[in-house]
This record gives structure tokens, sequence and C-alpha cells, in this order.
């Protein structure tokens, strides 16, 4: 329905390819939709196992074109016929990047029904040193959501895609298609990389649609002895004519192929199965040049684009500082802190208070002087602690002492202990009794009267 020219950024001079709808196909409006469709699903699928779309557009004349990156390699089937079939690793490490195209696409509610190895083309990679397998051509993909305007292009009845890789349910043009017809495709072409052979074949297509519903299914390890062990009960449930009985997406296919065939998921390419579609970028400027002689060509500009080939490489997080781990640190410095200071508070609190001054220490003192009594003042005394007296018989009775008269203040600060600096000194002083109004006058006491305590 097309062809696809080798082309060079007007002002990159980088490479692209450039893909035309064929005259005789350029005024259907069904072949415009498809080659519509197919930019706007390669251009939702970043992965590097799709070939990437840049623009697409219509030319001056009135054919739409599509300008992709240029792939430098060849298409799978062209190797199929080189070398005969491949080694169970290399096919599985193909079929592997196949399906994750298919995951990304099959996410996306895309189906792409023409899955062939002329449709899988392989790029060598001078970075890994192996090829890359990249999926092409989705002129004919079934979309199962709201990417375009019909979610299919395809009537009920009608069969498309190439008759060898097509589903049974596809043969029989049904509409219920859906992503597990892709995976019956990569069954076949797995089929073949491991035998050389297709699994159905006829002379005419009848034939082959016919076989494709009724046939028995032929066995590998029958065609060719040395297969992995277990390849015959894959293929058998890969290719399954009730979508029911094959596996439930590419990377559940994909993960059983590699362990049949003793390759390690590691090994594969850095693509995992993530699921995770990379942001479009946004190009900008230039336009297209063929290199072959071509009035048409010549003329097709590109409306914002790049020539050269993106590849999505994920950018990685820089690492960031463990804030819990200081916040941690900082809180136990504190709790520590805070022990230590309660601890010495404690300790500081806990100290014995100072012990009342001995008895000797007391006579140590000086006395106070004794004023002189007055005519009408009571007598002051000087008051000293004297030593316990011996218990002996008292000279007088305790009737006849007379109460203490009230210490003057002299007498008081004389008895009382100085304070420590920086300590409040104890209130011990006690308040002067004052006599009940009406109450005899007590007798003061003679002078010269010893009143000891």
């Amino acid at each position: 329905m097309g062809s696809v020219w080798a082309g060079v950024h007007t002002t990159l001079g980088t490479r692209v390819a450039v893909k035309f709808i064929d005259i005789e196909h350029a005024s259907s409006r069904e072949a415009r939709q498809r080659f519509e469709n197919e930019a706007r699903a390669a251009a939702s699928l970043r992965s590097k196992h799709v070939v990437e779309v840049y623009d697409h557009g219509v030319t001056d004349d009135g054919r739409p074109f599509i300008v992709m990156e240029f792939l430098d390699g060849e298409p799978l089937d062209r190797r199929l016929d080189r070398v005969g079939r491949l080694h169970a690793k290399d096919a599985a490490r193909i079929v592997g990047q196949v399906c994750r195209a298919l995951q990304k696409a099959h996410a996306q509610g895309i189906v792409h029904r023409d899955l062939k190895p002329e449709n899988v083309f392989l790029v060598w990679d001078d970075e890994d040193g192996a090829d890359v397998a990249k999926v092409v051509d989705f002129g004919i993909a079934k979309f199962t959501d709201s990417m375009t305007a019909s979610t299919s292009a395809t009537r009920t009845g009608s069969v498309l895609g190439t008759p060898y890789y097509m589903s049974p349910e596809q043969a029989r043009g049904l509409r219920s298609v859906d992503f597990r017809s892709d995976l019956w495709s990569v069954g076949v072409i797995t089929f073949r990389c491991m035998t050389g052979h297709l699994p159905f074949e006829g002379e005419a297509v009848g034939d082959v649609l016919v076989k494709l519903c009724t046939a028995p299914l032929p066995v590998p390890s029958e065609l060719v002895p040395d297969l992995p062990p277990g390849f015959d009960e894959w293929i058998k449930r890969a290719l399954s004519r009730e979508p029911e009985g094959r596996f439930r997406n590419a990377a559940e296919l994909s993960t059983s192929l590699s362990n049949v065939c003793g390759l390690s998921v590691g090994s594969q390419s850095s693509d995992a199965f993530s699921g995770i579609v990379m942001p479009p970028m946004t190009a900008r400027g230039g336009s297209f040049a063929a290199t072959t002689p071509s009035p048409a060509l010549a003329t097709a500009h590109s409306h914002g684009t790049t020539g050269a080939p993106i590849t999505q490489t994920p950018t990685p997080r820089p690492e960031r500082p463990r804030v819990s781990t200081f916040i941690a640190v900082g809180l136990l410095a504190v709790t520590v802190l805070g022990i230590g200071v309660a601890v010495l508070t404690k300790k500081i609190g806990s100290a014995p208070a100072p012990e009342p001054a001995s008895q000797s220490e007391l006579k140590a003192l000086p006395e106070a002087p004794v004023a002189a009594p007055g005519p009408t003042a009571a007598p002051t005394v000087a008051l000293t602690v004297a030593p316990p007296a011996p218990a002996v018989e008292p000279t007088a009775p305790p009737a006849t002492a007379a109460p203490a008269a009230p210490p003057s203040a002299a007498t008081a600060a004389a008895t009382t202990p100085a304070p420590r600096p920086g300590k409040r000194p104890p209130r011990t002083m006690a308040k002067p009794t004052q006599p009940k109004p009406g109450a005899p006058a007590q007798p003061a006491p003679k002078p010269g009267t010893d009143i000891g305590f």
C-alpha cells in the first residue's frame, strides 16, 4: 500500500525514512485513515523496540507521508531466508524484544494484527553488541480505546493480515479480535525461527485458512529433533485455537520461552516489561529532502520534526539525603542531654543540708553586750547556751521560777547561726509572747539570775 524512501534532514543532516501511500490508494478514504492510524500508533509507543515516528502530513500533490527513524539493518524474514533457522537463545531474545513492544501497545489498547517476520526489523547495536528488534507497520492496527475516532477499520467478514501468521479468529473475520491474536502471530514467528518451517502452509490462501482452523498442530520436535525440551508444550499453548488457552499476555509468553530456551531474563534488552510510557518529546523545526530524485518527495515538508532517532533512556534520580537518619540522631542527642541534666539536678537537690552548729561552736561565739537596766524597762540578759546540766536537784523550785522575758533583737541575733552565702537564713525566731489584756503582770527577774534553758 506504500513505499519507503531514504531522506535527509535539511538542517541537521541526519538520515530519516519517509513512507508514502501508493498513488492508486491515495484517494481512498479507508487507506488514508489507516495510514494516519499507523503514524499515531507508532508515535504513541515510546519504546526502543518500536520504530519511532517524527512527523506525518500531506505533500503538495495530496499524498500522505510519514517521517520515521532510519533503520540500518534487515528484516527478520530476510535473515531467516539466509540462515534457515536461529539458535534457540537468539530466537528467544528477538521474540522477547517483540513482546516488549507488544506489551506497551496492548496496554494502550492497540492490536497490531499484522505481525510477521517482514514487520520485525533487526538493527545492529554497537553499544550492546547485539541485534535490536523493532516492530514496524501499524497500518492495519486495531484501536480499542478513544485514541482514534473509530475503534476498528475492519468490517465483519473482511480478512486483514498475512494468512500464514493470522489467528483463527482473525481468519474468520470476527470483530472480537483482541490482543491474543497478536500472541498467536508471535507463536507462528517463533515456530519458524526455531524450525525453519511454517506450521500451516497451502497452495492458495483458502487452503491456508482452512488448515488454520481445522488441521492438527504439527509437533516441532518431529521436524527438528534437537530443539530444547519443553518447546513442544510451549508451542502447543502459544498456538491454542481457543484464545483462552493461550498465554495471558506478551510478558508471560516471553518469560516462558526464555525459560525453555535457557535464556536468563537479565541477559535480554534493558527495556523491561515495566509498561512505563515515556512522555512524548516535542520536536521542532526542519524539513526533509529525499536523496532519490523524486518531485513528490522533494516537496514534502515536515512540520515540527527532528531528524535524529531518539532513544528513551530513564534519567537516574539523584540520591536524596536521608533526612530521617539525621532527625533520629538529633533526637537521640537531645534525649541523652536531657537525661544528663536531670541526673545532675537530682544530685544537686539531694545534697545534705548544713548541720547546725555544735554546742562548742556556739560557746565560742562572742557574747553580745548587755544593756544596763533602766528604771522602767525590763532588764536584758545575754543568752548563752550552757552544756546540759547534770541530773541534780534544782536549787529553786519550778513554781517560783519567773517566765523568761522576750529576747531582744540583739540577743536573738547572737544566738542565731550566721547563714551561708547564697542560702536564705532559716526562719527559727519565734514571735515574743504578748501578755493577755487584764492579766496580772509578772514580776521581772532579778538581775544576775540564771534562767538557763
